[in-house]
């Protein structure tokens, strides 16, 4: 039983999720959340990619920037990550989806 909580929990616990429809590569994705940093890298092309991370302590800003392969960002920008208690967290899905067009 402990097993299965265990494992529901993880399931649970917020997570980012990437996508990338493009035919391009990138070096890395970074997001800043209120109180931990998440480091996607490398971004393939026509990929997915999550990560699940532990419930934040405070309510604030995400904050991103997806850097190219040869270093140059490419794109940045933020958004609002608020919550009521830490269980509101569980089952969060933050998704970052890069367009064909290779926009984010």
């Amino acid at each position: 039983m402990i097993i299965v909580s265990g494992i529901a929990y993880h399931f649970l616990s917020p997570q980012i999720f990437v996508r990338n429809h493009s035919d391009r590569s990138f070096y890395q994705v970074i997001f800043n959340l209120p109180t931990s940093q998440i480091i996607f890298e490398p971004i393939k092309a026509n990929s997915r990619q999550t990560i699940y991370f532990p419930p934040q302590e405070k309510t604030g800003l995400v904050t991103y920037q997806l850097i190219a392969i040869n270093g140059d960002q490419v794109a940045q920008g933020h958004i609002k990550y608020q919550f009521d208690d830490s269980s509101s967290q569980l089952g969060t899905k933050l998704s970052f989806i890069i367009d064909k067009r290779y926009r984010p």
